[in-house]
């Protein structure tokens, strides 16, 4: 059994992380990708930025990973770094589902093949103004400490969807049978490659149906490591040149937003030919039998994939890409909350007794 079914598995366990783990509702990064970005980011703030995360998060009114047991601020970080994804459908919370990703569709024509507001976001429903509603939140402090806690966690784990590049990015949804395919009905996508079928590695399927090309990207090729999420993010953050940091942390959320649309067409999307002769259907969310081999009568009124196979060689090719922006993602990570937490107009107290900051300024 694979490191990450048994992961899945442990997860099951736990009620909450079941809507995270759904083949078609997968999130920017795993639980593993969401705590290196944030590891990384904790090696970056200032000691200021440290002693406001850290009294914040004293204020979290959900704190249900017992996250205010942790002693650093790196600890802290990479545990709230989860959160929104276990409660993206809590009607308390908004049900914040759709501020996880921007489609941006990788089949505009060129001068188009970018974000724009009011195609790709919709009454602010994406990841890239969702960053701006909680920054607004965040500093300002005239909101309450709890309203502004869970801000916080919404940006930490925001910042890491952005930086997942099928969280920035739509193709097609090319399946054998569905009439999206018909040029007289409105394509609704491929929902981030979660309705591209694929064997990854040769395993046809994971705990919970089909691997899908946004679930390698997610966890794939980061649990194909082997390393725990702390010692995959001290390695990464080892190999950043300094000397590059400040070109890194430079932009805005939207060239950010851009940058990794322009990953998604340049190495997510270049995929081999899809097998003709080997089509899937899938018979609900979650169900284990939608990864079963395509037939007329089973699949009837499913959706119907073509499948995509990816070897070593799809592996190799991109996970560089995967740690190129878990880092970078880290390090704009912390420049964004060093943004708020530095501003001369932002009034910070001493951190609570107990906790240590285990950062390194930049």
């Amino acid at each position: 059994m694979s490191l990450v079914a048994r992961k899945r598995i442990a997860c099951l366990l736990a009620s909450s992380c079941l809507i995270g783990l759904l083949p078609v509702l997968a999130s920017g990064w795993g639980r593993e990708g969401h705590r290196i970005v944030a590891r990384i980011a904790a090696k970056h703030l200032s000691q200021k930025t440290v002693t406001a995360v850290l009294n914040l998060l004293i204020a979290d009114p959900d704190d249900r990973d017992h996250c205010n047991q942790k002693m650093t601020a790196d600890e802290k970080m990479a545990c709230v770094a989860t959160w929104a994804d276990e409660v993206r459908n809590d009607i308390r919370f908004g049900k914040t589902g759709s501020l996880h990703f921007v489609n941006i569709p990788v089949y505009a024509k060129i001068q188009k093949r970018r974000y724009i507001a009011s195609r790709d976001c919709v009454n602010g429903e994406c990841v890239v103004q969702a960053l701006s509603k909680y920054r607004r939140i965040l500093i300002d402090q005239s909101n309450s400490a709890s309203s502004r806690a869970l801000a916080l966690k919404f940006i930490v784990h925001f910042v890491g969807d952005m930086h997942q590049p099928l969280h920035d990015a739509v193709d097609h949804d090319r399946d054998a049978l569905n009439k999206e395919n018909d040029p007289k009905i409105k394509d609704k996508g491929d929902r981030g490659g979660n309705l591209k079928a694929v064997t990854w590695l040769g395993e046809e399927a994971n705990e919970f149906g089909c691997w899908n090309l946004h679930a390698v990207w997610d966890e794939g090729m980061i649990e194909k490591k082997n390393a725990s999420d702390e010692t995959y993010a001290e390695s990464l953050n080892s190999a950043i040149d300094s000397q590059k940091i400040a070109g890194i942390q430079k932009g805005t959320v939207t060239s950010w937003a851009n940058e990794a649309l322009g990953l998604a067409v340049k190495h997510v999307y270049k995929l081999p030919a899809r097998s003709i002769d080997d089509k899937v259907c899938e018979i609900k969310i979650g169900d284990k039998k939608d990864c079963a081999k395509f037939d007329p009568q089973a699949c009837k009124g499913a959706e119907v994939h073509y499948r995509y196979h990816l070897d070593q060689s799809y592996n190799d090719a991109n996970l560089p890409v995967v740690e190129s922006q878990l880092s970078h993602g880290g390090l704009r990570l912390a420049k964004f909350l060093n943004d708020i937490f530095e501003s001369p107009a932002f009034v910070t107290t001493h951190a609570a007794s107990g906790h240590t900051a285990n950062n390194r300024s930049h």
